[in-house]
């Protein structure tokens, strides 16, 4: 009997606790992780099916023992609160941070774990810093570094993305590269897809002749998606061009301007692609053509820390004289991500 009893308890004990439980108007019972809710749906995670995209309006009762963050629709903001079913269309709800209990109809939750871009409420800071390095000794004297990192603050109107890169080789005590740039963008939301912006970047390239390139711009972008496993904006608008030369005559002009910014989670989040690509074109000369652009894949490794493989592509149609129309970089780095 102490038998039975003892694996009773053990495989009770092993059963996966109950995070949430959804009953719907039609008496069909899921069980899950409660993911959010935002707008007319409820997203649950599960182990059988994936996530499941519920709709709101056909939910009976709802229970969940895994703290969550409810926003009601008189917009009461409750952290770390649970929910216990009690009848149809309410649930009790429990928090730390209340004084005592009390009964809410789920048609007066507005969200559960919404993000910043939705509820409006603070400010998501974000950011990522990738590093590499080869150093060669012997016959053959050679160093490469690079590094770059940038950081975005995303709040429901307003984004704001910074950032900068460096480059640098040498080949027997002889620098072969040298170049860096910097960048600042402001973006401000019309809608949840559509936005405007205003940026501007600097760089210089000691072996491409350029003392230093400032750009400013305006324009129109479209967020067609944004989210922690994919992301998609497209951009376009003018920019206004200065670029000083060590050799070749200074210009300075107005361009036309896109730019793409693209990444995706690939192996059930294993691996990250991603690609970007700027490019500016004179308006009132066509040989005036530049494009920039990176593109690969990131590893995701332990608390934040992965590790990637990168190629970046810098392209003139009518480059200075005595330099290359096209530069190109393959680089493996290790980063950290927050």
């Amino acid at each position: 009997m102490r038998v039975v009893v003892f694996l009773l308890m053990l495989s009770l004990t092993s059963m996966p606790a109950l995070s949430g439980q959804v009953t719907l108007k039609n008496g069909d019972t899921l069980t899950g992780t409660i993911v959010k809710k935002e707008g007319a749906h409820l997203l649950l995670s599960t182990n059988y099916a994936g996530e499941i995209k519920i709709q709101w309006s056909e939910i009976a009762s709802l229970s969940a023992d895994k703290p969550l963050v409810l926003v009601l629709k008189n917009d009461t903001s409750i952290e770390n609160a649970k929910l216990t079913a009690v009848t149809d269309g309410k649930s009790t709800v429990t928090a730390k941070t209340i004084e005592q209990s009390f009964d809410v109809a789920l048609t007066d939750i507005k969200y559960i774990n919404p993000s910043i871009e939705v509820s409006g409420k603070g400010t998501k800071v974000s950011g990522r810093v990738n590093a590499g390095s080869t150093l060669t000794s012997g016959n053959t004297e050679s160093e490469t570094y690079n590094l770059d990192a940038e950081v975005v603050m995303r709040s429901r109107d307003n984004r704001t993305t910074v950032g900068a890169k460096h480059y640098r080789a040498s080949d027997n005590n002889v620098d072969t590269e040298d170049n860096s740039s910097a960048y600042l963008q402001y973006d401000h939301f019309l809608t949840n897809k559509r936005y405007i912006y205003g940026n501007t970047r600097f760089s210089r390239d000691k072996f491409a002749d350029k003392k230093l390139k400032s750009t400013i711009g305006l324009g129109y972008g479209h967020q067609f998606w944004e989210g922690d496993t994919r992301n998609l904006s497209i951009e376009g608008g003018v920019a206004f061009v200065n670029e000083d030369f060590y050799v070749a005559t200074d210009d300075n002009y107005t361009a036309a301007r896109w730019a793409i910014d693209y990444d995706q989670k690939l192996y059930k989040n294993k691996i990250e692609f991603f690609h970007k690509n700027e490019g500016l074109q004179s308006l009132s000369d066509s040989a005036g053509l530049s494009i920039t652009s990176a593109t690969g894949l990131r590893f995701p490794l332990l608390s934040g820390m992965f590790a990637s493989i990168q190629a970046n592509i810098d392209w003139e149609k009518t480059p200075p004289a005595g330099t290359k129309s096209t530069d190109r970089k393959l680089l493996f780095n290790l980063g950290y991500a927050w």
